[in-house]
């Protein structure tokens, strides 16, 4: 009986700690990226203020003799909206430009909608659709994860599954949020 209770009150605990987490938005982060070719990818977010996130990553891709410098600059607005079964849940709207440079030059827009949620206060969940103009027109449909593995240091891992001829993407890096 004593178990029972004990676990009761870890679960509560577990779901009041995150439903009192804070999403993080300022952040710099590298890592390794596969998206048809493979290579490393340095990214930072910066929260401008109550609703304006700017963003930024870079990334060098390598497939054979082929390399192309990947930059991606955007901006997002978060939103205020509310889920009535998730109240902790951040929704955005996002927007930016991707320039591809190297074996293949190509410049584009994207735009989008996300979410970010907290599962735990050591566990944060995203999901993005958006659509984008570079290269072959396509949607994508992203989702990821960030593990805590401290206040300032997550383990983050992300797959956006593209239509068309563009490959999927899959990423996995650390960063360090400030």
């Amino acid at each position: 009986m004593k178990k029972s209770y004990a676990l009761a009150g870890i679960l509560a605990t577990m779901f009041a700690a995150g439903a009192q987490a804070n999403i993080k938005w300022d952040y710099v982060g590298a890592g390794y990226t596969d998206a048809g070719g493979d290579g490393p990818y340095i990214e930072g977010s910066y929260r401008l203020d109550g609703n304006w996130v700017v963003d930024g990553t870079y990334t060098r891709l390598s497939e054979g003799p082929f390399d192309v410098n990947f930059v991606q600059a955007g901006v997002n607005y978060l939103t205020g909206f509310k889920l009535d079964f998730s109240p902790t849940t951040q929704t955005y709207v996002l927007a930016g430009i991707e320039n591809a440079s190297g074996d293949a030059d190509d410049t584009g827009g994207y735009a989008g909608v996300g979410l970010r949620h907290p599962l735990t206060p050591q566990v944060e969940l995203y999901s993005e659709a958006a659509y984008h103009s570079i290269g072959d027109d396509h949607g994508s449909l992203a989702g990821g994860i960030a593990f805590y593995l401290s206040p300032d240091w997550a383990i983050r891992s992300n797959i956006a599954l593209n239509s068309g001829d563009t490959k999927n993407e899959f990423r996995f890096g650390v960063s360090y949020q400030f």
